[in-house]
């Protein structure tokens, strides 16, 4: 294998380890939503907007974001976790355990899942790690270093 093609191989196998981590710990233990839309993943301009769902009374929305605290370990997860100690094969793994441990509320899960949507768009992710940040409060998220 050439070494773009090993990029990009490594690339994709950090990302299916991360959308995996991150659906399986969002898991609530309830059926999931009805599917609604296009079945195409969110775009950035929808991460973090509100979304109905199964626990808003009709018409009501519930809302994706993050709470400060939870913003606050996603954004230093990549030295939180231990990730920036651990060999690069692990970290991806680690940073995705670690915020299925933090990340403990509904929103807060529904932000990681429609992160997880955002695929393998590096731009995406990275408005969404700091739009976050910001609407938290917090001045910068070094996390976005992982996607650039």
């Amino acid at each position: 294998m050439d070494a773009p093609a090993a990029v990009g191989h490594a690339a994709a196998v950090r990302l299916a380890v991360i959308v995996a981590v991150l659906a399986a710990a969002c898991q609530t233990g309830t059926s999931s939503p009805p599917a609604t839309g296009s079945g195409r993943p969110p775009s950035p301009a929808t991460v973090g907007q509100p979304k109905t769902g199964p626990a808003a009374a009709p018409g009501a929305a519930v809302v994706a974001m993050l709470t400060k605290d939870e913003a606050e370990d996603l954004c230093n997860a990549f030295e939180r976790s231990g990730a920036a100690t651990d060999s690069p094969d692990n970290r991806d793994y680690l940073v995705a355990n670690y915020l299925a441990k933090t990340v403990k509320s509904e929103t807060g899960h529904a932000w990681l899942i429609n992160f997880a949507r955002l695929g393998a768009d590096n731009a995406a992710r990275i408005d969404a790690l700091n739009r976050a940040a910001k609407d938290a409060g917090l001045t910068s998220c070094p996390l976005v270093a992982m996607w650039q």
